[in-house]
């Protein structure tokens, strides 16, 4: 299917309305962002994708996608630009390095929901996507971190406090509404939300 004239033409189409609007979209991003919405639009519809493809793709208004796109990417900026930085205990700074090991573990065990609707893919490569930015982030801030008389201290940027944020607050959710298991039972699930629910606490408030 990606491979076919029509829907190349349609990721054009789609990376040029991102240009013309301001939002740079890679070749990888669009060709996901298309194939989601043919395979999720074609399971509605009752068809093969290829056939939507050939025959609704080159009808899609890309610049109805971009503007949603442009929007979501809007809102995390100004999620970043109102977060503050903050400095936080090594010894906290490990747990929650831990909390988000947690997350990206709990996706791995539940990747079956990346294929189960276009909500369900998106919410869990968003908790990848956040925790793999902030552990980035970290490891950087934890090997220049501050030792005093008071004991060591990591200065977490607003981005990665954002990024901690989403992708803890993302996985308490999916745990505690049943979506996400560590399938060791529902009381393994709730120890572990009650748990990362504790170090998400270590964050400063929204």
């Amino acid at each position: 299917m990606r491979r076919t004239i029509k829907f190349q033409e349609a990721v054009e189409r789609l990376r040029e309305e991102g240009r013309r609007q301001g939002l740079d979209i890679s070749a990888v991003t669009a060709q996901d962002i298309l194939a989601d919405l043919v395979n999720t639009t074609a399971a509605t519809l009752g068809i093969r994708a290829e056939t939507y493809v050939r025959s609704h793709l080159p009808n899609v208004d890309p610049a109805d996608l971009v503007t949603r796109l442009k929007q979501a990417d809007d809102a995390q900026k100004r999620e970043v630009a109102d977060a503050s930085p903050a400095v936080i205990k090594l010894e906290d700074t490990g747990r929650l390095i831990a909390s988000l090991a947690q997350a990206v573990r709990c996706v791995s065990l539940n990747h079956d929901r990346l294929t189960t609707g276009r909500r369900d893919k998106w919410e869990a490569v968003g908790v990848l996507d956040d925790a793999s930015n902030c552990l980035t982030l970290l490891g950087e801030a934890v090997s220049n971190s501050h030792t005093t008389a008071q004991g060591t201290a990591v200065l977490w940027s607003d981005e990665s406090v954002v990024y901690a944020r989403r992708a803890l607050t993302q996985t308490i959710t999916n745990i505690r509404d049943g979506g996400w298991t560590f399938a060791h039972g529902p009381q393994l699930d709730a120890d572990v939300a009650t748990r990362m629910n504790a170090d998400l606490k270590i964050l400063p408030p929204e």
